[in-house]
């Protein structure tokens, strides 16, 4: 079964995550194929935007760390996956065509920083986003270090980051963190709504404005160093630990080695 479903809807691409036994969580065949969908998308003349959206219960519940407990990836496997993490999000970023996520049930770690990457993010209200890295030894991607305190300045940036606490759609909308928060049952066409307003208005003006905006918060090399970042720390025992610990749903005892 494909991990990510692909569906057109007049002059909108929607990417179906498509894992919903494992809540979605990103392996490499879901980042490799979303990648794949958004690269195909931006060459495809007809299309006004993209929306991106999961199936079952959640958005993207983030790493699936049942695959980091098995140990069987090398240290090739661990820099390939960790790349093509941060090479969706910046597609997601720096293509032409907005990118809207349209988050329900959960999106935590890299599916939260999915959501974060995309132009317009619409939540609903009781749906939950967050960054648990550091309360689980790993490290943040998707360029959220720069992007996310854009979003909601830096004191909320660092709450959201340090503490790993959990926002509700009504919260993230009322920090800036998300665009909008509307009830689940109107979730869709809320989203439905925006994707038309996107694909009515001209197409080369959008992707200039959001090149422009893109290039107005300098990214420099922040994909590349956040997955130094995170390559690191997937080498130490407190990472190990914190996998363990998911694992086994008890705290996790960091060491700090």
């Amino acid at each position: 079964m494909s991990e990510v479903i692909t569906e057109r809807e007049g002059g909108c691409l929607h990417i179906i995550f498509n894992r919903p036994e494992r809540l979605n969580a990103v392996n490499e065949a879901l980042y490799q194929q979303t990648l794949d969908a958004l690269r195909a998308a931006e060459t495809d003349e007809s299309l006004r935007c993209v929306v991106l959206s999961g199936r079952g219960r959640a958005f993207c519940a983030g790493a699936d760390l049942k695959a980091h407990r098995s140990g069987e990836r090398s240290a090739k496997d661990r820099v390939d996956y960790v790349m093509l993490g941060q090479e969706v999000c910046a597609q997601i970023q720096h293509m032409k065509l907005p990118v809207i996520a349209q988050v329900h049930g959960y999106a935590l770690g890299g599916g939260a920083e999915i959501a974060t990457s995309a132009d317009f993010l619409v939540m609903a209200q009781d749906a939950r986003i967050g960054f648990p890295e550091a309360a689980i030894g790993t490290y943040v991607g998707g360029g959220v270090t720069q992007r996310l305190p854009r979003l909601v300045g830096m004191r909320k940036a660092c709450e959201l980051l340090f503490l790993g606490r959990q926002m509700t759609g009504a919260e993230a909308a009322d920090c800036g963190l998300a665009s909008s928060a509307c009830h689940a049952e109107d979730l869709q066409e809320t989203v439905q709504q925006l994707a038309g307003g996107l694909c009515a208005n001209a197409p080369l003006s959008i992707a200039r404005i959001k090149s422009a905006l893109n290039q107005s918060g300098a990214h420099g090399d922040v994909f590349r160093s956040e997955a130094r970042d995170l390559l690191a720390i997937m080498r130490t025992a407190d990472w190990q630990e914190g996998v363990r610990a998911f694992a086994e749903r008890r705290p996790a005892r960091f060491v700090g080695k």
